[in-house]
Parts: structure tokens; sequence; C-alpha cells
């Protein structure tokens, strides 16, 4: 079983995996040392999987496509190795092998349009157009030399998900994945829509957490105030924060009905525990959690709630929230007046010391 702990940007995923991390290493294997949005990224599996199939497809879209996956993988080589610990020659080789599996045909051709003025001189003006020509011309015959790339062909290609699923499955051995016990990734499908990445995995199961918007507005403009993570969102203005909010959630394929996938709300992990570890243990088919609480604390994570209360200077920008979204509220006054406590934290527990 793969299990994806999603969510849409600083929504609280991390208390899935911290949660899950507390069955013990016999039982789950969390590998969450990097988000593995190989699938659900730009030109990863599903762009490519588009570019092959889609009706519209031509030789060149195919080509590029295959190409810009290509540059992606050599361009993810030294993230990959660092955080995931996958060698550098098994991500290229599992590529190259995959890439191979579904291309056509390939030959040499002319690939990328040169960015610098010179090269573009060099190549279009002197290489493709004059020198190059000129020779065939004489020979007449084809020839292959610079500024040319082997090129590969790969529209429509047969079995493809069966191909792509196998490269997934390589790139997870590698990063120490044991199939025996249940895998947790982070991020490895797209919280609003991780069915359409469920394809690439063996038995995949997603649980999307969200957080209140409130919440998620204000933590971004505090807490993660000075962190790369802050950009994640717009927040300079409040109704562009909203838009962003929105746009990512409304009619999504994620709160379609679907037995692999589990809507979670961050809150409902920290304020009514029992009933959201319940879900959770359900529907991962789990059983009693061995060590509850001793990864993820409730009584720890609730300094990351209601965060809005505690900056009045957005209280404009917070009526404003609850006019516009509403229905993506937390209901904080069913639970009573409850005392936040500690200080507030960006990701995992302070209790995972891994």
């Amino acid at each position: 079983m793969i299990v994806g702990a999603c969510g849409f940007g600083s929504t609280g995923s991390s208390a899935i995996s911290d949660y899950l991390l507390e069955y013990g290493e016999g039982k789950v294997q969390v590998l969450d040392n990097i988000e593995f949005t190989w699938v659900s990224g730009v030109d990863g599996l599903i762009d490519l999987e588009y570019h092959l199939f889609h009706p519209h497809a031509v030789s060149n879209d195919s080509i590029k496509a295959v190409d810009r996956y290509i540059k992606r993988a050599e361009e993810s080589l030294r993230e990959y190795h660092k955080y995931a610990g996958i060698p550098k020659e098994v991500f290229m080789s599992s590529t190259k092998e995959f890439i191979e599996s579904i291309t056509k045909v390939n030959w040499d051709w002319y690939i990328r349009f040169p960015r610098n003025f010179f090269v573009r001189i060099i190549e279009l003006y002197i290489m493709r157009n004059r020198i190059i020509p000129y020779i065939e011309k004489k020979r007449g015959k084809k020839i292959s030399c610079y500024p040319m790339e082997k090129v590969c062909l790969a529209n429509n290609p047969v079995e493809f998900e069966v191909k792509a699923r196998k490269h997934v499955a390589q790139l997870l051995n590698a990063m120490g994945a044991d199939s025996s016990r249940i895998i947790v990734l982070d991020q490895p499908f797209a919280g609003n829509n991780p069915q359409a990445c469920f394809k690439f995995f063996e038995d995949p199961y997603a649980v999307v957490s969200d957080r209140d918007p409130r919440d998620n507005y204000v933590f971004s403009k505090t807490r993660l105030l000075g962190k790369s993570f802050s950009h994640l969102m717009p927040t300079d203005r409040v109704e562009e924060f909203v838009e962003f909010y929105r746009g990512i959630r409304d009619n999504q394929p994620y709160k379609n009905n679907d037995d692999h996938v589990l809507s979670l709300h961050f809150e409902e992990m920290v304020y009514d525990y029992e009933n959201a570890t319940l879900k959770l243990k359900t529907f991962l088919k789990l059983p009693e959690n061995p060590n509850p609480k001793t990864i993820f604390d409730p009584s720890l994570s609730i300094a990351n709630t209601q965060v809005f209360k505690r900056f009045p200077q957005f209280s404009k920008d917070i009526e404003y929230i609850e006019k516009e979204l509403g229905e993506y509220l937390f209901d904080f006054d069913k639970y009573g007046v409850q005392k936040i406590k500690g200080e507030m934290f960006v990701g995992r527990s302070p209790k995972n010391r891994r």
C-alpha cells in the first residue's frame, strides 16, 4: 500500500505522517524527506502522458515532452540523491529505461531553440541554414552533427501506464521502500486531484489534509515569514489569497466519493483526535496505534490553530475570508473555549526526532 499524505501548502499533511510514524517501522515506513512529486509535478508523468496521448498530438509535442521529462530528471538528480537517497546512476538509468521502453523511433534533429544571441547566430543562421544544408546537398544525403540532438518519438505508446508504474516502483525501491509495509510518501498525489495520479502507483491511498483558510492566511503572513514556504500562496492582498484558496479546491475531484481518498481537516486531528484517528485507522485498515501521541501530540499542534485570533491587525482580512470562504471554515466553537499554549511550529512535530 502506498499512502500519500497530501495537502494544499501548509495545510497540516505532516500531522498525518507523524501519526502514522507512531506505528513503528515494522508496520509503517514513512519516507517523507522529500516531496515525491515525480508524477504530479510540472513535466512529470501526468504532463508526459497528456502530451503523448492528447488528441492534438503531433510528433513535435511528443518529442519535446520526452525531452522535458529527461531534462527534469537531470535537474532533479541532486535533490533526489540528497534527500531521498537515490543513487544518481540508478535515477538516470531508470529514467532512460522507461523512455526507451515507450520510444517508437529516434533520430537526430534540432530540438532546442538557443536563447543566447551569439549561440543562436551560430546554430540557426550558420549551422542549420547554411553549412549543414550545403554539405547535405553536396553529399546527396542527410548528416548528423552539432547542433542536432537525439530525439525520441513516443506518441501513443503501448502499455504506458504499466511501464510508468515500473519506473515509479524502481525509484521508490531505490529510496528503500519496503512493499511488505505500508509506505507513506509526502505529496505523491496532487491534493486537489489525487485520483489522476493513482494509475502510476501500486495500491494507492490518499489522505488529503486541509486547514481553516483564516489560519492558512495568517500563518503564512507570520510564522512562515522569511521562509521560502511563505511564497506558496499570495498573501499581499487578501482578495488574491481568497482566489487562490478557492481556485484549487472548488469542484475538485478530491471531494468526490472515493474509497481511496480520505479528506481530513488538520483541526480535526487536534480538536477531535479520537474520531479523526479512527477515520484514519478505518480508511487504512490499521490496528490500534501502539504508541499514541508519542510523535503527533494534539496538545502541541494546538499551537498552530486559531492563529488568526492572535493577530488582531489582520481582523479586516479575516472578516473578508469569513465572508468569501465560509464553507471552508472550521467550527472551533463546537469544541468550546480551548486554551492555546505553546509556540507555532512549521512542518513536523517537535517530537519527531528523525
